[in-house]
């Protein structure tokens, strides 16, 4: 989806892009580097960024103590989200789903294990928050 942070597999390097567009197959996509070079190519070269501890730190969420297996993001808005673990291995996978609480709006057991994933949370929600990398 356009604004989603994912990884881009330039030879064998990944770059962190953020998407721009989408074309209407779905299958081309607008890109825009950190540095702001932007250019086209195919799905076919992006990788989701899995989520880690450090970037849900890194962005607001703290490791929960009444709720032991989730990290925990609250705003001065009401907004609670929790992202629930699977296991304490925090390896890639070991995320399996959000619980939110945005107002009058819940939604829980969205799947949630990568970071494109977490925004289109904070999207659903109304959240305006702007996922930044450790």
């Amino acid at each position: 989806m356009i604004g989603d942070i994912v990884q881009y597999l330039d030879g064998k390097k990944l770059i962190t892009v953020v998407v721009m567009k989408v074309d209407g197959s779905g299958n081309v996509v607008r890109l825009k580097q950190k540095n702001g070079h932007k250019f086209n190519t195919t799905i076919d070269f992006l990788k989701p960024i899995p989520l880690t501890p450090d970037i849900l730190e890194n962005n607001g969420f703290e490791q929960g103590t009444i709720y032991e297996n989730a990290f925990v993001f609250e705003d001065d808005n009401e907004h609670q989200i929790l992202v629930y673990l699977k296991d304490r291995n925090y390896t890639r996978g070991s995320y399996t789903y959000i619980d939110a609480h945005c107002g009058c709006l819940d939604i829980s057991e969205m799947p949630v294990n990568d970071v494109h994933e977490l925004q289109h949370a904070f999207s659903i929600c109304k959240i305006n928050i702007q996922i930044s990398l450790p």
